[in-house]
């Protein structure tokens, strides 16, 4: 394994860690994944839908301005967690910017940690000539209780920490992370769960025989509600997840586009698992809000035009453009690819 400085601070932890806690160290501390590089699009790790092609947040743009018209039509918090790139948002921007109303409404707010991104999501809507001094960035949601919000995200909650548990005859078992001091590696151990909280917390869940719990999306997330409980407004949750829970581990590893061990090249790889929605659902009920959509990728932009859409652009298109549009459209619909694994959720307060 290759020294670094992440691998360093693991060292010195008291052992064994905990999944959770090897996440955060390698994706969010100060020489994390997240904390000091470019992750996203060609020169990055992985591939975003809003990468892959502009249909995605053109449909999400028309149908987050729906929503705001029909339900709130006055000043509102967008709020976008992880922007990546800004490709979403200047999609989103670019296909409402005709709607006067609705752009004079908006306060933009942008929740994002990397300072890098940052820097490139300024340059990006520079670009396209949005003035970024109406824009303000902050590295968490603490938002004034002042508007109606509408929040979004794509491919933001599965990159957030989990803890992986399993049960075998009856007893629960965590597994967790040894680092080896004279061979340098990390591996994995499997420890029995003897704390009484977590115990209880664990058959919570309805789950066979494996686990995986996020106590940080499911705070994040729960803290996004009663902000819509108090003011008012929508949330748009796009990601990959599942609502019948698997019977196997979700953790996996991207590097360079490919998968790959999860344990290598800590904090220079991107770590992500699959998101439980039901949790997410039960969330929103407990908070009082109305489940307004849950469905597939596929069919959430099926119900919404995008063959349609795609089909006005391609009229105007170049030959080239014509193939790039079609694999794009191909690539967010069909079920063998994003179409089925990813998933869409909208909770909501009316005003």
């Amino acid at each position: 394994m290759e020294d670094n400085k992440l691998i360093n601070s693991i060292s010195k932890l008291k052992d064994p860690i905990s999944i959770e806690e090897f996440i955060n160290l390698c994706l969010y501390s100060n020489h994390g994944y997240y904390s000091n590089k470019i992750v996203i699009g060609k020169k990055g790790d992985f591939t975003t839908s809003p990468e892959i092609s502009q249909l995605f947040g053109e449909i999400l743009g028309l149908f987050i301005f729906s929503e705001w018209k029909k339900n709130i039509n006055k000043d509102f918090n967008l709020i976008e967690l992880g922007p990546g790139n800004a490709t979403l948002l200047i999609d989103i921007l670019n296909v409402t910017k005709n709607n006067k109303d609705f752009n004079k409404a908006i306060n933009l707010k942008l929740i994002e940690k990397n300072k890098e991104l940052i820097n490139q999501q300024k340059i990006n809507l520079v670009k396209f000539n949005h003035d970024v001094r109406k824009i303000k960035w902050q590295n968490d949601f603490k938002i004034n209780k002042d508007k109606p919000v509408i929040v979004f995200s794509n491919e933001f909650f599965d990159c957030l920490p989990i803890r992986q548990f399993y049960k075998k005859n009856e007893i629960f078992y965590e597994k967790m992370l040894l680092y080896n001091n004279i061979n340098q590696y990390l591996s994995y151990v499997d420890l029995e769960v003897d704390n009484k909280k977590i115990i209880s917390k664990i058959k919570n869940y309805d789950f066979k025989d494996v686990l995986e719990v996020s106590t940080s999306r499911e705070e994040y997330f729960n803290k996004i509600c009663e902000h819509i409980k108090i003011v008012g407004g929508l949330c748009i949750i796009v990601d990959y997840g599942y609502y019948n829970r698997p019977n196997y581990f979700t953790l996996q590893s991207v590097h360079n586009n490919k998968v790959a061990n999860v344990l290598d090249n800590p904090g220079k790889q991107d770590i992500t698992s699959l998101v439980d929605f039901k949790s997410f659902l039960d969330i929103a009920k407990k908070n009082q809000l109305e489940t307004k959509i849950f469905c597939s990728q596929r069919d959430f932009f099926l119900n919404l035009g995008i063959n349609e859409r795609a089909k006005k652009i391609i009229n105007i298109a170049t030959k080239n453009q014509k193939t790039v549009i079609k694999k794009g459209l191909e690539i967010l619909i069909n079920n063998k690819k994003m179409g089925s694994l990813f998933k869409v959720l909208v909770i909501s307060k009316n005003i």
